[in-house]
């Protein structure tokens, strides 16, 4: 079924992607640096506990999990006042195609300071704070952002897009999927899927 699906397009491409870690290092960077983390209070309001100063992404050394996201955090509490302080949360990684959906299925906190009552205080916040922007499992569904991009790319391609000077592409992307996701030492390997009807335009030749 899905060989004579891919008969109505001349474009059929199985692309294999690296994406370092660094730059997904600097999204988090753009996205978390300078949030505060908060604990809820009975009566519902909240109470901010501490600042994210830093971050940083690598490939966890642990065997059961993926990523390793190392944070180094300012507390704002009053016993605590400016004291700084890091934590490494493992993350472990799966990927559903169905969906286009990235999971989260577990992670593991790490305190790195001395002190039960800290590093107790900070699991607490980083979970709070783990849970609130990664609820359902954990989720994140790629499919509005493909189609986001999707949207701008076949935007550029009706117009003619120029690959280089007197040649250009027109036509449009139908498809594009994410068919695997899979953690490397120094990046992650993502595999795609590009459908589409297009034409190489010539116009003209500089020999």
């Amino acid at each position: 079924m899905e060989k004579i699906t891919e008969r109505k397009y001349n474009v059929i491409l199985h692309l294999p992607v690296k994406i370092e870690y660094k730059v997904i290092e600097t999204y988090l960077q753009k996205k978390f640096l300078g949030k505060i983390l908060s604990k809820g209070k009975a009566n519902g309001e909240t109470s901010d506990h501490a600042r994210i100063q830093k971050i940083n992404l690598t490939r966890s050394p642990l065997d059961e999990f993926d990523l390793a996201v190392q944070l180094q955090l300012k507390l704002l509490t009053s016993l605590f006042k400016n004291r700084e302080i890091k934590m490494v949360v493992h993350l472990s990684l799966d990927f559903k195609e169905a969906q286009q959906e990235v999971l989260i299925p577990r992670y593991r906190l790490d305190g790195e300071n001395s002190g039960w009552f800290t590093n107790t205080l900070v699991e607490t916040l980083v979970n709070n704070f783990m849970y609130s922007k990664l609820k359902e499992k954990m989720k994140f569904d790629i499919s509005p952002i493909i189609a986001n991009k999707l949207e701008k790319l076949n935007t550029e391609l009706g117009g003619g897009k120029e690959m280089a000077e007197g040649i250009n592409i027109t036509g449009k992307i139908d498809q594009f999927r994410v068919q695997e996701v899979i953690p490397g030492q120094l990046n992650l390997l993502v595999t795609v899927r590009i459908l589409g009807n297009n034409v190489l335009n010539i116009r003209k030749i500089d020999l």
